[in-house]
């Protein structure tokens, strides 16, 4: 079972300003549509994955200790091996990604919706202590979310066999949430172009515990603390290195 409230996806409220981000920041993430045309201002088929090769900066909106602060970046700095980006940690100036420590949520924007925020208020959220057992992984899965990963238990290929009454009544008593939150997060199929979704990852870092008590058959997912082998794989055909031209 969860042990942490589980992240909600932020969604934007602007669906048409989201694209635009994503778009100008990168023309990779207007998504081809099955007939092979680029598909504009279609709900929900846009990728929202960061200019390939630029530097990230990221900062912390409160004062967290040097201990947990090191900490958190440590973790971010995992991320780094499989993506063509460059993360810049800063005190000062302008930033792309913004880190609240003190938050009552554990949550992040979708890669460049992070874009549509104004500079003095938090894109990323943690509600988690160092010595709390999912730090790690919340940290991990939260940044995979600031880098443009969503949930993997909404793999539109992972048939995972819920017992839905079951799940709705599960997020509705342990976290307070309503059946359409259940919805959004956990049991909509996520849709769009599988150009770089790759097969369904149970291991995924993304992925959210799922109990055997909620499916109908002999099926669970546990708490995921790494990002996995294809975690990496994505991130790296979302953000490939360049090739020298002596490779080409």
């Amino acid at each position: 079972m969860h042990s942490i409230t589980p992240c909600k996806t932020i969604h934007p409220i602007d669906e048409l300003a989201s694209y635009d981000a994503a778009i100008l920041e990168n023309p990779r993430n207007a998504q081809p549509s099955s007939a092979g045309r680029r598909t504009k201002r279609a709900i929900g088929i846009w990728s929202k994955f960061w200019g390939n090769g630029r530097t990230l900066r990221i900062a912390f909106v409160d004062t967290p200790t040097q201990t947990k602060r090191l900490a958190i970046e440590a973790l971010i700095k995992q991320w780094q091996p499989s993506v063509n980006l460059h993360f810049e940690f800063v005190d000062d100036g302008e930033s792309e990604i913004r880190i609240s420590t003190y938050s009552a949520t554990n949550d992040s924007a979708v890669g460049t919706d992070a874009l549509l925020y104004e500079q003095h208020q938090p894109t990323l959220n943690l509600n988690i202590e160092m010595d709390h057992p999912e730090f790690e992984a919340t940290v991990l899965h939260e940044f995979g979310h600031a880098l443009g990963l969503k949930h993997e238990q909404q793999h539109p290929k992972a048939n995972i066999p819920w017992d839905k009454p079951k799940v709705y009544e599960f997020y509705k008593t342990n976290y307070g949430w309503t059946d359409e939150d259940t919805d959004l997060n956990v049991l909509t199929p996520l849709q769009g172009s599988d150009y770089l979704s790759g097969p369904y990852d149970k291991d995924s870092i993304m992925h959210y515990p799922v109990p055997n008590e909620l499916t109908t058959e002999d099926w669970e997912v546990g708490i995921n603390t790494k990002i996995s082998m294809l975690d990496r794989r994505v991130m790296r055909k979302a953000y490939p290195k360049f090739r020298s031209i002596d490779a080409v």
